[in-house]
């Protein structure tokens, strides 16, 4: 299998320091291993966009020699493909509507206690969590070794897509 390495910048600014240290680290890492590296332009959040940051993150990296292979993926473009999967996730059963405000879950405790798994929502006014039926409590990370997470933090459902209609995070299986 061949390593593939990957930066992902959201177009809500100019590329900053902190960011092009992981673009460099991530391109650095993927060269090592000789495989290839990708930019994802993770555009999909419209309201924190600002206009002409996709193109200004990809001139710094170039500026700075951080080529990447193949063509930029823009998350835009990949919205009916996530949307299928979000579909799929619900009629199976791992995904549901969530109707619980940030206020609800921060008085939980701060992580949120899966109040909507089993109330059968409909999508009106709702977002779509995951569910986590089985949590990774602890993982080995290259640098830090062992990581250990607290288990209402590993296996708190997330969510998928917003009750704004936008995608909270980039859904790998598609």
């Amino acid at each position: 299998m061949q390593y593939v390495g990957r930066f992902a910048p959201s177009p809500s600014g100019p590329l900053h320091f902190g960011s092009l240290v992981a673009a460099l680290g991530s391109y650095l890492q993927a060269r090592a291993n000789k495989g290839t590296w990708l930019v994802r332009i993770e555009d999909i959040d419209p309201p924190r966009e600002v206009a002409g940051s996709a193109d200004a993150i990809l001139r710094t990296l170039e500026a700075y020699s951080l080529h990447w292979d193949g063509g930029v993926l823009y998350q835009h473009t990949r919205h009916d493909a996530y949307q299928a999967q979000i579909e799929a996730w619900l009629e199976q059963g791992e995904a549901y509507y969530c109707q619980c405000t940030r206020r609800q879950i921060k008085d939980a405790g701060g992580f949120y206690p899966g109040t909507c798994r089993h109330r059968q929502l409909d999508s009106e006014g709702s977002a779509v969590r995951v569910k986590i039926d089985n949590p990774i409590v602890e993982f080995t990370d290259i640098k830090h070794g062992l990581i250990k997470l607290d288990l209402p933090m590993a296996s708190e459902d997330f969510i998928i897509k917003r009750r704004d209609g936008l995608f909270a995070t980039t859904l790998r299986s598609c």
